[in-house]
């Protein structure tokens, strides 16, 4: 465990992942602007995104998940699928560690920053949203202690389960080492599980079995990246 832990702090000070935060700045603000501009562009329409806070809140949800899903696309890209291509993965097998914990550290490290960063923009676009509403008053039902905890329980759960799906595109990036194949998988796999099919506010991440079985599905491929060191995508 220690070697793991030691193994992500050197993949964050030698990738610089710091710097990955400013990114996540841009896309808050993004997201934030497009929020608003939802709000004020379809206010008084029957179907009126911003008119419940079940709404509100999944509409929210959504847009993270898609942000953040491609942004970990990008980020599989930089730490594993760029150092095969490059051949500097193969450098990094040669140093007296096991290879599957150098690819261990690097997915846990998605999976880590993919599920913070998504749980923090649900939190601050939430936030932002019920201070809004106290000063314009464009929900007008009241949200209770008992639903917000519920709310945050399901935000955790879907923050969860998209990281973990987000490890997908690892899959169809290490057939050729190809960082636009593994992008191309991101924007994808986004539009399969965050478009609406029912309104602005209906997905397939609604039906609570399909995003399970596709963040399993994102581990099964982590876990058999790892299997396949010895083999394929090593020589």
């Amino acid at each position: 465990m220690m070697t793991l832990l030691k193994l992500i702090r050197l993949e964050w000070r030698k990738h610089r992942f710091a710097r990955n935060f400013v990114g996540v700045g841009i896309a808050n603000i993004s997201i934030l602007l497009f929020i608003i501009l939802i709000g004020i562009t379809e206010r008084g329409a029957a179907d009126y995104v911003l008119a419940n806070y079940h709404d509100a809140f999944i509409l929210i949800d959504t847009i993270a998940r898609a942000v953040f899903i491609i942004f970990a696309g990008s980020l599989i890209s930089k730490l594993i699928i760029s150092e095969y291509r490059d051949k500097t993965m193969n450098v990094m097998f040669t140093y007296p560690i096991k290879r599957h914990k150098i690819i261990a550290a690097k997915l846990i490290l998605v999976f880590i920053f993919t599920f913070a960063m998504i749980m923090f923009t649900d939190i601050l676009m939430g936030t932002l949203l019920l201070a809004a509403n106290q000063y314009y008053g464009f929900i007008t039902e009241p949200l209770g202690s008992a639903a917000l905890g519920q709310l945050v329980l399901k935000y955790t759960i879907s923050s969860l389960s998209a990281a973990a799906m987000a490890l997908i595109p690892l899959f169809f990036g290490m057939r050729k080492h190809s960082v636009t194949t593994t992008m191309v998988a991101s924007v994808l796999l986004v539009f399969i599980v965050c478009s609406g099919f029912g309104g602005p506010t209906m997905s397939l991440n609604d039906i609570i079995v399909i995003p399970l079985t596709l963040g399993a599905i994102g581990l099964w491929i982590a876990a058999l990246s790892m299997v396949r060191l010895d083999t394929k995508d090593v020589n």
